[in-house]
């Protein structure tokens, strides 16, 4: 299809007058989509010179849950493509097919693009002729460069717009993108298809009662946007078909809903040789395609290959880069030792390890700085009948024993006392569990990861951690960064605050949140934002006056015991000298803490 720019703005402005007054377009003037827009835009009332490009004149309506689902689709792709094609004069945008905006991405920076927030509605009925406009009518991509706008205000506009489709085949809005001046158009609409294909494949992952499967010539493009996808119900019958599975399988002209598995494979797709990895599977017509049946629930978001694994943990290039590595020695049984600041999320890191490798099993965090040593091996080991006084009757499972199948997340093992640290050990090397007060020995499948902010090399040269349990501990080590190192502050301010509710910053308080040390990192940053979007009011502007407890021109601390004591103090200053609200949060022990004191780091 092609997309010609515009023809001589003047002979424009000159048919739409005349076009105005009802005479028809001059043939070959406008392309045949945007030909038909300015009709419909005429037949419903709106004039080429209304002004109407501003907040008060674009309609403000409630988003549904489907549309919720569709922005939670679309989101990770714009994103992704903010990072390509965004700037100050730009918009990244998703409506539904009523041309009602569900997401949005804008520079931080105050433009009069701001305008398209989530909620808006830009349909064709309120502003004319736009890409997204072409699209939602015609169901295809489209292209709009400057005065080929109906409305003549968005003449300096170019617009690219592709359709987005449910799982059911249908049309349910369009990705967009918009700004003053222009764009290759062509790269950008080959990275709008497939931010869409990614889109509609994401949706697949909410499919409930269904089993899904990854189809395509080349088993490599599995797990990735160009896979082809398609869901069968419990009976096997084709609930859901997305476009690359119905060119795949000749369903072009027929949406297959309904349709049996045995109407497309000669085997059944659903047995076991196409669980582990992708198999080639004959179809009926005697050809070929490699399939692979994806994990259940949670895994989805990682099978259907429409976003990287690392998104829960931000957008920080190396980070990434550690996560994609991590996830390998994982999956292949390794444990893995996790090394960073407080705050830094070494829990979420660790969860989102256990979503890529193994989402249905349990996941099971033990803060070995944060239960008390009289309780804490009746905790991790648990314990048999009678094993003590006050002891449940029929005992009780440890946290070890609760993970067995799944994931164990030993976070802040450095504080582990050292008689438990052998027990952990043997525990390790046995790969059995013996609760207390029993001799029988439980069978344990467990995957282990281990969290500190302490230097454990530090700690094994005092003799206070055992050598041997480092090493079983240390599969594989990473170490997370700092916030104040990481590359992506700002992508994490913004879904902090989406997560709140908050509004946008000003350029007063972005320059206030970016000159900080941050010595408690993501978990202090996460408190400053919920408290300044409580002060400033959901979806309001967050002014400096909104930050209290921050300082402009904060110089960075010089060493890790400077970021510690600064953490502490903190903390202290925030639970105004509560010793035990202090070392909860700080996930300590309270006699740690007073040790932390007595050093001079609080």
């Amino acid at each position: 299809m092609d997309y010609p720019p515009p023809a001589d703005p003047g002979r424009l402005d000159l048919a739409r007058r005349r076009f105005l007054d009802g005479e028809p377009l001059p043939a070959g003037l406008l392309p045949r989509s945007i030909a038909l827009s300015w009709e419909r835009s005429r037949a419903v009332g709106v004039r080429p010179w209304d002004r109407r490009f501003v907040s008060e004149l674009i309609p403000r309506v409630g988003l549904s849950e489907a549309d919720r689902r569709l922005s939670s689709g679309a989101k990770p792709e714009i994103e992704r493509l903010w990072r390509v094609f965004g700037g100050q004069a730009w918009t990244l945008f998703c409506v539904n097919t009523a041309g009602v905006i569900v997401h949005a991405q804008h520079a931080a920076e105050p433009s009069p693009l701001q305008v398209l927030q989530a909620g808006r509605r830009v349909h064709e009925a309120e502003i004319g002729t736009t890409a997204p406009s072409c699209t939602l009518a015609e169901g295809q991509p489209a292209v709009v460069w400057g005065a080929q706008h109906y409305l003549s205000e968005f003449e300096r506009f170019f617009c690219v717009s592709v359709p987005v489709h449910g799982v059911d085949g249908a049309l349910i809005g369009a990705l967009d993108i918009t700004g003053i001046g222009e764009r290759n158009h062509r790269a950008v609409l080959e990275q709008l298809c497939m931010a869409a294909m990614a889109t509609e494949n994401r949706l697949y992952a909410s499919l409930a009662d269904c089993r899904i499967l990854g189809l395509q010539h080349d088993p490599r493009l599995i797990g990735t946007p160009l896979q082809g996808l398609l869901a069968l119900d419990d009976d096997g019958r084709i609930r859901a078909v997305n476009r690359t599975a119905r060119r795949l399988l000749g369903l072009e002209n027929a949406s297959g809903l309904g349709r049996h598995w045995t109407g497309c494979f000669e085997r059944d797709p659903l047995s076991d040789a196409c669980r582990q990895a992708p198999a080639l599977t004959r179809l009926t017509d005697g050809s070929c395609l490699y399939v692979h049946l994806l994990a259940p629930t949670a895994a989805r978001a990682h099978a259907l290959g429409v976003s990287s694994p690392a998104a829960p943990l931000g957008d920080d290039d190396a980070l990434n880069r550690q996560f994609d590595a991590a996830r390998k020695a994982f999956a292949a049984g390794l444990p893995l030792l996790l090394l960073g600041e407080t705050g830094t999320g070494k829990e979420v890191f660790a969860r989102a390890l256990h979503e890529a490798w193994k989402p249905d099993a349990p996941f099971v965090a033990i803060n070995c700085s944060a239960i008390p040593e009289s309780l804490i091996e009746a905790e991790l080991f648990g314990y048999s009948d009678g094993a003590f006084t006050g002891a449940r009757k029929g005992g009780a499972k440890g946290r070890i024993e609760e993970a067995d199948g799944g994931t164990l997340l030993l976070d802040e093992i450095g504080d582990m006392p050292a008689a438990l640290q052998t027990r952990l050990l043997r525990v390790l090397q046995e790969r059995c569990v013996s609760r207390l007060g029993s001799s029988d020995s439980v069978p344990l499948d467990v995957r282990i990861v281990s969290a500190t902010h302490c230097d454990l090399p530090a700690l094994m040269a005092e003799r206070r951690f055992r050598e041997d349990l480092y090493y079983r501990l240390n599969g594989m080590q990473l170490r997370l960064p700092a916030l104040r190192d990481r590359q992506d502050f700002d992508h994490l301010v913004a879904a902090l605050l989406r997560r709140h509710g908050g509004g946008r910053l000003s350029p007063e308080s972005r320059q206030l949140l970016r000159a900080q040390a941050w010595p408690g990192n993501i978990r202090q940053l996460e408190q400053t934002l919920r408290l300044a979007v409580v002060l400033s009011g959901q979806g309001e502007e967050i002014g400096p006056e909104h930050l209290p407890e921050l300082r402009l021109g904060e110089a960075p601390p010089s060493s890790l015991k400077e970021v510690e004591r600064q953490a502490i103090q903190a903390e202290l200053r925030a639970r105004r000298g509560n010793i035990a609200a202090t070392a909860s949060a700080l996930g300590i022990f309270r006699t740690t803490l007073y040790k932390r004191l007595k050093q001079g780091l609080g």
